[in-house]
């Protein structure tokens, strides 16, 4: 309900004839205490609505969460690297190994008197 200033200006007027100077004050006066109180009862009922209502359901909420929240940080506690962890890898000093290299003998003895293939770490 909007009221704009040209009708606002009519609705004065209009109670100005009808109550006379010296009774538009107090009529102000009661009215404005009727807001006062209007806008009293409809916090109470607002306060109220939300006590009965969103409260009880947000505690509900909470009890309900509260279960997945406690798995996510269970999971992330799981997923997270160990302290002092590096790379990508899970052995440790994977990083400073070297991957073994084939080299073919030519012709020297392994000892039994064959030749062989043999996996050498350079």
């Amino acid at each position: 309900m909007n009221i704009n200033f040209s009708e606002l200006l009519v609705i004065l007027v209009v109670i100005l004839l009808l109550f006379g100077p010296d009774k538009l004050p107090e009529i102000a006066r009661q009215l404005g205490k009727f807001a006062a109180e209007a806008r009293k009862a409809t916090n109470a009922v607002r306060r109220e609505f939300y006590n009965t209502v969103y409260q009880p359901a947000d505690e509900i909420r909470r009890e309900v969460l509260a279960p997945a929240e406690a798995l996510r940080s269970l999971k992330a506690e799981i997923m997270a690297p160990p302290d002092g962890a590096r790379g990508v890898s899970s052995r440790p000093n994977a990083a400073d190994e070297q991957p073994p290299t084939a080299e073919i003998s030519t012709g020297e003895s392994n000892g039994d008197g064959g030749t062989s293939e043999s996996l050498k770490k350079v």
